[in-house]
């Protein structure tokens, strides 16, 4: 389950950022690749996904789907750049519909635009299906945050998401985890359909004026870098907190706050020098001896890891035995400690919420152990893909990651959703820009209302 977890961490931290190892790099990203070249690539995508993927059916009836292979096929009729042909194989996302199954770029084309591109100079926030400005990380300073884009380069913005959205990944029906991979990663998805112009018109609006234009100067990462860190190094969404599991407690409240940003424990052994076990256990100790009754687990944006990392908290939290994965190798009895925690849990979950962090909230909602809060989990809360492997499409050499392994979590009919909170939030642009997190809040909210 963790090889989309270390692709991720390759995107944001690897392929994308500049560094000096690509001097020399002889991509051509001009270069088409012939009918044939191309027909090959497809085909060696579609056996290997026929061959290979546990759950290909589980969305799109077979027939169907050999209809759209044969149609995606039937449009290569004309020689293609890399970057032409992953726009069109991208589609097959739409109806696969899983999560851990992905494409990306060749890593020579990664390399080559490491070195020589520049990039969309904002981060953004999608809500309602707009486009807001949340940082701008340019050396302009008129576009203020929360604006709304209309328009980038003549191309409505509305037109934009929907066929990068539609291109996205996803697990299952939701629009919650492509939404959030989109916001997250923006300016590189932007750059795989519409490429690197040096410059950006853009047509925007803000609270006080209808429509005003503006053109902004494309950048290197390492710029863009700069100006975050130079503008918005003060909030607390972005600060590089030193531990990947905190514990914040209000003993007066008799309230704990739990985040745990992966399940992962190579990553937080590597990157937080933590130890999940030690460190879960100090943290029900103290939660036991501070005498805490209500606790607020955070795994917004957790984008899950291993299976005993998942297992472990489950004891901690669980007030009767479960059976994990009954149904796959990985089948477990999780018993709760003697020491666990007794008392009211709140999860807060976003569409960043996915892979073993979902796999844990289904245990928690199947034995009504939690309350959530936030908004729909990104992963499948009933039945998922995993355990994917490396492939390389023989031409063009685009990345494909396919799941192996079916993992069923209960036996109950499949909607396609993940875990759908009880409480919603609701995001405003004025929220995000302002760095407030209205979910922590109305957690708290709720707890206090409960006492009364």
């Amino acid at each position: 389950m963790n090889k989309l977890i270390r692709l991720y961490f390759f995107i944001a931290a690897t392929m994308f950022t500049l560094t000096g190892s690509c001097q020399g790099n002889s991509y051509d990203p001009t270069h088409l690749y012939s009918v044939s070249e191309l027909q090959t690539d497809f085909k060696f995508l579609q056996a290997t996904l026929e061959k290979t993927h546990p759950n290909l059916y589980l969305y799109t009836p077979k027939a169907k789907l050999n209809l759209f292979f044969d149609s995606l096929y039937k449009c290569i009729v004309k020689p293609l750049s890399e970057l032409e042909f992953y726009n069109l194989v991208t589609l097959i996302n739409s109806k696969v519909k899983d999560g851990h199954t992905m494409l990306l770029p060749s890593e020579e084309a990664g390399n080559y635009f490491n070195e020589n591109a520049k990039f969309f100079p904002f981060y953004i926030s999608i809500l309602n299906n707009r486009l807001y400005v949340n940082m701008n990380c340019s050396a302009d300073t008129s576009i203020k945050e929360g604006a709304e884009i209309l328009s980038i380069n003549g191309s409505n913005t509305k037109d934009i998401l929907k066929y990068l959205l539609t291109r996205q990944i996803r697990d299952g029906n939701n629009r919650t985890y492509p939404i959030w991979i989109l916001t997250t990663y923006f300016k590189e998805y932007f750059s795989f359909s519409f490429g690197h112009p040096n410059t950006f018109f853009i047509t925007y609006k803000t609270s006080k004026a209808d429509k005003l234009t503006k053109t902004i100067n494309a950048l290197a990462k390492d710029s863009i870098r700069f100006y975050r860190q130079l503008k918005y190094a003060k909030r607390n969404s972005l600060s590089t907190e030193k531990q990947g599991i905190t514990l914040q407690t209000n003993k007066q409240l008799s309230i704990a706050t739990l985040s745990i940003k992966r399940f992962d424990a190579d990553i937080l052994k590597s990157v937080y020098n933590q130890n999940f076990d030690s460190t879960i256990k100090e943290v029900f100790n103290n939660i036991y001896e501070d005498h805490i009754q209500n606790l607020i687990l955070d795994i917004r944006n957790n984008q899950g890891g291993d299976f005993e990392t998942g297992k472990l908290l489950l004891s901690y939290l669980l007030r009767q035995p479960v059976k994990y994965l009954p149904y796959c190798n990985e089948s477990d009895i999780i018993t709760p400690k003697r020491d666990g925690f007794k008392g009211n849990l709140y999860v807060l979950i976003n569409g960043g919420s996915f892979s073993s962090a979902v796999i844990l909230s289904s245990y928690l909602e199947t034995t009504k152990r939690a309350v959530f809060i936030g908004e729909e989990t990104g992963g499948n809360k009933i039945i998922i893909s995993g355990n994917p492997i490396d492939t390389i499409l023989p031409n063009t050499k685009i990345t494909f990651e396919i799941s192996t392994t079916k993992y069923e979590i209960k036996k109950s009919h499949n909607l396609g959703n993940g875990i759908i909170p009880k409480y919603y939030t609701t995001f405003t642009i004025d929220n995000i820009v302002t760095d407030k997190d209205i979910t922590k809040e109305l957690a708290f909210s709720i707890i206090l209302k409960s006492k009364k």
